[in-house]
């Protein structure tokens, strides 16, 4: 995982710190690692937290199905300096009725919206698409995306948690982020 932080690193201008710790989970202690990396762009500034739970099953069975396995834990907190207010939205993968029953959706995810102009942008947004690309493909992999008005500024949280490292998925979300700021900054 820290290769991947060491990529994003690269790219930006950012401050990185690496943490290990052990956990006890009631039998044995295990490694635990928390990542933390923060950068400015244009006028917002996008804070990555990953923590990496290893466990004792990190090997899945076919008997827990993986349930006790390892964890992947991300939050993402973007704060922009805005000048007026800008609609809150939020955005989540669609229900399984929903996939049962469409065929060939328009989008992999629904969108809660009220502006217009800003409900194109997310629908076209071609990083949006490719996260929920790895929902469609992981059952387990379950984002939460939202974007609000808070203290006089707009803040975006993405968070979610798997058991599979997937570091293209911390590539997309800083680039969403990166999206949405040059957006709000038009």
């Amino acid at each position: 995982m820290e290769e991947i932080f060491e990529k994003l690193r690269e790219n930006e201008n950012t401050e990185f710190q690496k943490k290990e710790k052990r956990w006890f989970n009631g039998h044995a202690y295990f490694p635990l690692f928390n990542y933390h990396l923060n950068y400015k762009y244009l006028t917002g500034e996008i804070k990555t937290h990953y923590e990496f739970r290893q466990s004792e099953f990190s090997k899945p069975s076919m008997i827990d199905g993986g349930a006790f396995g390892d964890r992947h834990i991300c939050e993402v907190n973007c704060v922009i300096s805005v000048n007026k207010e800008f609609p809150m939205f939020r955005i989540s993968q669609r229900s399984i009725l929903a996939r049962l029953l469409k065929k060939a959706p328009a989008l992999l995810y629904n969108i809660k919206c009220n502006e217009t102009e800003l409900k194109k942008m997310l629908e076209r947004n071609q990083n949006l698409n490719e996260i929920f690309q790895i929902v469609e493909n992981s059952p387990e992999f379950s984002p939460f995306i939202e974007g609000k008005m808070n203290n006089g500024n707009y803040e975006l949280n993405i968070g979610y948690n798997t058991q599979q490292k997937n570091g293209n998925t911390l590539f997309l979300i800083n680039e969403f982020c990166k999206n949405v700021i040059e957006y709000i900054n038009e």
